[in-house]
């Protein structure tokens, strides 16, 4: 029985060795470890959540939209914003910056009209110097055109034992303009 129980586990180990190789990225080609390299060990964990769509929205027709990326710190330090893909214009950053712990921030997008996709990514961390090495959460949001509707999703990762969601009670999508309003959670 215990040579049977070895081959099991053998043969259990060699089918993880492809899934590994892929490790650092989903389909949806976010990749986690953008900030750290490959031969250091950083523990990683990526989530998707689904945004609520604004109820009664007015009737529209999709178009380039504003985007507010918000984020509410609970570190018990301040944290800095990173930019990875910013698609659209920066129309700047909320005060208080960098944000103080118990505090919410964050910064605004005007975004073109997904066809069928924009997409933006970033960051928030207690130590923009050492990002990888530190509390970190990565957030990549995605905002698409699904049949003359928009949607979004919430992709994110984490760094430094950082403690990353999205509170989901305040955020929106209105799904015939596409404007967005997202509030993450850091701690």
């Amino acid at each position: 029985m215990t040579r049977n129980v070895k081959r099991f586990l053998a043969a259990s180990l060699l089918s993880l060795t492809p899934s590994i190789a892929f490790a650092g990225q989903d389909e949806s080609g976010f990749f986690l470890d953008l900030l750290s390299q490959r031969d250091e060990f950083v523990t990683l964990r990526e989530v998707a959540v689904q945004i609520p769509v604004l109820r009664d929205a007015p009737a529209a027709s999709i178009a380039p939209a504003v985007e507010n990326l918000l984020v509410l710190n609970q570190t018990g330090a301040d944290i800095s914003l990173g930019l990875q893909v910013l698609t659209g214009t920066l129309n700047g950053v909320f005060n208080p910056y960098p944000v103080p712990t118990a505090n919410i921030g964050g910064f605004q997008v005007s975004a073109p009209a997904p066809t069928p996709l924009v997409a933006q990514q970033y960051y928030w961390t207690v130590d923009p110097a050492n990002p990888a090495g530190a509390k970190t959460c990565v957030w990549r949001v995605e905002v698409s055109d699904v049949g003359g509707s928009c949607s979004a999703q919430v992709f994110f990762g984490t760094y430094g034992g950082a403690v990353c969601t999205v509170d989901a009670a305040n955020s929106f999508i209105n799904p015939t303009t596409c404007e967005t309003q997202i509030l993450t959670v850091i701690q």
